[in-house]
């Protein structure tokens, strides 16, 4: 690579390096496309997920027959919470569910966001009440927040725990 007076550096032609390295390192036609595929994938953009994406999983199951974990996604598809057989829902997020699923489900809705400072520990009460009620009436429930990673993953564990 070679300085200009920009400050910024040129990063030499692939052909300079394919000759370069063929010379010095005996380089394969192979060795040369695997990494000219390499460079094309690292100069893509990154895309993130699309909450159509997040959806077209599957909550995770915690307990048989009794408690799943997810995302919003999974909370907002009517048609897998009901081949799952679910009738209760912990939101755990500052996303609220469309009409239509709080007006079939039983919602519990922790409006929390996802910060460092949240005190989530204040909650556990109301969703082990919620969950052990749940769990006493012998009826499924999802515990989600937005990704399905940090919120309802404690809320999941504090359950457990307790």
């Amino acid at each position: 690579m070679t300085d200009t007076s920009s400050g910024y550096q040129e990063v030499p032609s692939v052909c300079v390096m394919e000759d370069y390295l063929r010379r010095s390192f005996k380089a394969t036609d192979d060795e040369l496309n695997y990494l000219k595929r390499i460079i094309d994938l690292r100069s893509k953009k990154r895309q993130p997920f699309t909450s159509e994406q997040i959806g077209y999983s599957y909550p995770s199951v915690v307990i048989d027959n009794f408690l799943y974990h997810g995302n919003l996604g999974h909370a907002s598809n009517i048609g897998l919470l009901d081949q799952l057989g679910i009738r209760h829902i912990v939101n755990v997020c500052d996303c609220r569910l469309d009409k239509t699923i709080v007006e079939k489900y039983n919602v519990l809705w922790i409006n929390l966001y996802d910060e460092l400072q949240t005190d989530i520990k204040k909650y556990f009460y109301a969703t082990n009440e919620f969950l052990w009620d749940c769990k006493r009436k012998n009826e499924k429930v999802l515990v989600h927040c937005q990704m399905g990673i940090s919120r309802s993953s404690t809320i999941v564990l504090a359950y457990l725990m307790k």
